[in-house]
């Protein structure tokens, strides 16, 4: 498995995830599909404007199908709530494989703390829609990641 940190943001950056009810509908896909055994989910947060992942896929698939799905799905349940807009996310995203247990603690911290940043909330456990609230059932770290020590041991050779 590959584990990455994707970044996608709403159309326009628009506050679309501001609404309670439209945040946990994007919590409802990330979970439907990681259940469904799309990925592997370890860490994410939904701010008003954008999203945060770090999750893991198989090496066969490409990270865009499980982008796709994400975004796909979560527009999906947003029109079947009766919510119509033209437009639901920007049409790039961003990905950064983790190379290492090291870049994993950073992206997961990064995730965490972003409400924090954003003075969302005083304390990462009190943003609701986020893994660091702790009321969602998250997957443990890829253990294929390499060790800081092991990632320079092998750069050296």
């Amino acid at each position: 498995m590959t584990t990455y940190f994707i970044t996608a943001c709403a159309h326009g950056h628009q506050s679309l995830f501001q609404r309670t009810e439209v945040a946990e509908l994007m919590v409802a896909a990330l979970l439907k599909y990681r259940d469904a055994g799309e990925f592997e989910l370890h860490e994410y947060v939904v701010m008003p404007d954008h999203i945060h992942l770090l999750l893991s896929i198989g090496d066969q698939q490409p990270v865009s199908r499980a982008v796709q799905l994400i975004k796909g799905g979560f527009s999906h349940s947003l029109r079947e709530s009766g919510i119509t807009l033209h437009a639901v996310w920007q049409p790039r995203y961003h990905d950064r494989r983790v190379r290492d247990q090291r870049e994993y603690a950073e992206f997961a911290r990064y995730i965490r703390e972003n409400p924090v940043r954003r003075k969302l909330v005083d304390d990462a456990a009190e943003y609701p829609f986020s893994s660091a609230a702790g009321t969602k059932k998250v997957d443990q770290m890829q253990q294929g990641l390499k060790s800081p020590l092991e990632e320079k041991t092998l750069t050296r050779a």
